[in-house]
């Protein structure tokens, strides 16, 4: 059976895929249809680097662009001939649609966190929950949680019949050799890009609060580099709370650099407005750190507050308060991390969960 991906090889997506084609048994064939610009290595399967395209896709809407690469991709379903498509995130979910629709392929399609989520315009919110709906035509919503698929059913319209659910799950990073980092001071670790999902103001707001009783404790900031809209202004909010030496922002590292990073951190931190299902806490459960987390969609589907971290509302005394707390109390962190691991055996690690994804793709 062959599987045509479509959606860009970058970040949290990028693992997605490259886990999935990685993971999933000999039985499927794969071809990766992916951005001309995302820069991404080849994935290997059995040895071999799997069949790739690149077409235009972009975050940005653009008519012209985007018309190319729905163009770009019927061509490449007619050349390929795929049994199924499963395409990923806003642009190439709708492009995927569009292009399995017209060449009449099975298609599935993961948001990966809903496009209308990505904004507070009331307009723009409008505009991206009708184009979700339009697109949705004949696939199938292949949910990445419990929560996407909730949202998929009651705002797209996504009749239950043709909901799957099929959790992100990952690889345990415990086995990958993982050597420790010469650290001056203990510090808290947040991978995120500085965007509008990802609340980096918000974030600095808490830190500014946490350095006041705990000057020693430093904050890294990893996955500042592609689209990183609000980077700038981040920058200019340490500068103005004097946190030059309290907070570090590292540009894109690879994957076993930014592991030993999470390994070595106290506990895990983020504060996004919104998540689908966030792979860097699952791998973060993976390497058994307690979480602390917004009380948004996709965080709710794998923090269990008061079980492997916390999950708090978006309030920036709150968040202070919890971290203190978490950091006067190392054998509470530990006990939420050892949780967090067992959490993470049952219900994340892919080589348990791949096999509910072939029986998906395989359903008539």
């Amino acid at each position: 059976m062959k599987v045509l991906h479509v959606g860009q090889m970058i970040g949290g997506l990028g693992i997605y895929i490259r886990n999935t084609v990685t993971y999933i048994s000999d039985e499927f064939e794969f071809v990766i249809v992916h951005g001309e610009a995302d820069n991404s290595k080849p994935v290997i399967k059995d040895g071999k680097a799997v069949k790739e395209y690149t077409i235009s896709l972009y975050r940005e809407l653009n008519p012209l662009k985007d018309l190319k690469g729905l163009i770009q991709v019927i061509r490449i379903i007619r050349k390929e001939k795929p049994d199924i498509i499963h395409c990923h995130s806003a642009k190439g979910g709708f492009i995927g649609r569009m292009a399995g629709f017209l060449t009449n392929v099975k298609t599935f399609y993961t948001p990966h966190a809903f496009s209308f989520l990505s904004t507070q315009n009331k307009i723009k919110k409008r505009i991206y929950l009708f184009l979700e709906r339009m697109a949705r035509l004949d696939s199938f919503l292949l949910a990445c949680s419990e929560s996407e698929k909730e949202l998929g059913m009651r705002l797209v319209r996504y009749k239950e019949k043709r909901v799957y659910v099929w959790s992100n799950s990952v690889p345990d990073v415990q086995v990958i050799p993982l050597s420790g980092l010469d650290e001056p001071s203990p510090y808290i670790c947040y991978i995120g890009r500085p965007s509008y999902q990802k609340n980096p103001f918000f974030l600095v707001n808490v830190i500014h609060e946490v350095h006041k009783a705990c000057p020693n404790i430093r904050f890294y900031i990893l996955g500042v580099g592609y689209y990183s809209p609000d980077l700038e202004r981040m920058k200019q909010m340490i500068a103005q709370y004097q946190l030059g030496n309290t907070v570090e922002l590292f540009p894109w590292l690879s994957h076993d650099e930014t592991m030993r990073y999470v390994k070595n951190a106290i506990f895990y931190l983020t504060t996004s407005r919104y998540e689908g299902l966030p792979l860097a806490v699952i791998e973060a459960m993976s390497l058994g750190k307690c979480i602390v987390a917004s009380d948004v969609l996709g965080n709710k589907d794998c923090v269990k507050d008061g079980y492997n971290g916390y999950l708090l509302p978006l309030q920036e005394s709150l968040f202070a308060k919890k971290i203190i707390e978490l950091i006067g109390h190392p054998n509470l962190t530990e006990a939420y991390g050892k949780n967090s691991r067992l959490l993470f055996e049952k219900d994340f690690l892919i080589q348990n969960r791949i096999p509910y994804l072939e029986t998906i793709y395989k359903t008539r």
